[in-house]
């Protein structure tokens, strides 16, 4: 079992949102905005510098705050034409601080997706691993495995 320390409340549904506007399903592949995912993103961010983290973690409630002025609501209760109009405009600002929070934002939620194996294999890349050392990290292996329940 795995407990997020990071990515609760707020933060948990914010990415969620934004994670299925950012990697949505498409054919066999499921979206990015489940509970595997966040496993593996809070497993990084618990890794991240105490200062970077809390950037990262302040510009997820910053998503959040902005959902007001393109939807109306929070981030994760607006229509996902308006999360995504959201994020494009983050992306595409004139503001420094958006548009690398952004990049920071797709990044973390790539690898929480793509590092899973099960995703692996929908896309016939079989990995980088070396199956006869054992993994640096055990928990990302088992989260990357699924063989970690995830719990926010």
């Amino acid at each position: 079992m795995y407990r997020c320390q990071y990515l609760k409340g707020h933060r948990l549904n914010t990415i969620l949102a934004a994670a299925d506007c950012i990697v949505p399903a498409h054919n066999y592949l499921e979206n990015a905005g489940t509970l595997k995912t966040i496993g593996v993103m809070d497993h990084a961010i618990a890794q991240m510098p105490a200062s970077l983290r809390l950037q990262f973690l302040t510009f997820i409630s910053i998503v959040h705050v902005l959902g007001i002025f393109f939807g109306g609501r929070w981030f994760f209760n607006n229509l996902q034409s308006d999360q995504i109009r959201q994020l494009q405009w983050m992306e595409r600002s004139s503001i420094r601080a958006f548009r690398m929070g952004f990049l920071g934002l797709k990044s973390y939620i790539c690898m929480g997706y793509f590092t899973r194996e099960t995703t692996w294999k929908k896309i016939h890349y079989w990995g980088p691993l070396k199956y006869d050392q054992p993994p640096p990290d055990p928990i990302i292996r088992q989260l990357c495995q699924d063989k970690l329940k995830v719990f926010a």
